[in-house]
């Protein structure tokens, strides 16, 4: 017979693993948070110089290959410190899964959108993979942040909306030069939305272990 719980039982039961989780968060995102966000940023600007130095600009596109093995690096970091979480929780399960579904939109949005770009010969349609992968990213982040109660992620979401928004403004007032405007405002926005709350995390773990 499974035991029955007061509203107040009930509450507090919740609470905890909301903490729980927070502080499994912390210690297990924290690190990959700021690895993400740097590497983005690198390669954002990384295809800004090669967009001006190389004599096919569109060339420059494929430095974003270095996600792939940038990706293989991060899960080896995920799963070394997720190992230190003591307890898991229904809400560490739903943080994954979150981060995962956001993997697999990514990868789709890219497919369809080089897709037909390809298939019309239309290269305006690429202009909008940066704004929509922040948006995306702006999810994950905002359901994380929620999940967790952990305000600075929170924060990022609204930074990467932000920049969404400043890249079609970008675009709008500057279409020749839109592109390259697009990599700086996602290299700022990923050090704003990733890196910066990473550093607090780390800081929060330390403080609570």
């Amino acid at each position: 017979m499974e035991p029955k719980f007061t509203e107040k039982e009930s509450l507090s039961l919740i609470n905890e693993m909301i903490a729980q989780a927070r502080n499994n968060f912390q210690k297990g995102a924290g690190t990959s948070f700021i690895f993400y966000g740097y590497m983005v940023a690198f390669t954002a600007l990384l295809n800004v110089v090669l967009l001006q130095v190389l004599p096919n600009p569109y060339l420059s596109f494929h430095v974003w290959w270095l996600m792939a093995p940038a990706g293989f690096v991060n899960r080896c970091i995920e799963k070394k410190l997720r190992s230190q979480a003591m307890l898991k929780t229904h809400i560490d399960s739903i943080i994954k899964t979150t981060w995962r579904g956001f993997a697999f939109a990514v990868v789709l949005l890219l497919i369809v959108i080089f897709g037909y770009g390809i298939a019309q010969k239309n290269h305006l349609l690429f202009v909008l993979i940066t704004p929509m992968i922040m948006i995306m990213t702006g999810i994950a982040e905002y359901v994380t942040a929620k999940a967790c109660r952990f305000k600075p992620v929170e924060t990022g979401a609204y930074i990467l909306w932000a920049g969404a928004l400043a890249c079609l403004a970008s675009y709008v007032f500057c279409s020749c030069c839109s592109g390259i405007i697009q990599f700086f405002i996602l290299a700022l926005c990923m050090i704003l939305a990733f890196v910066v709350p990473g550093y607090k995390m780390n800081k929060m773990a330390k403080e609570h272990v």
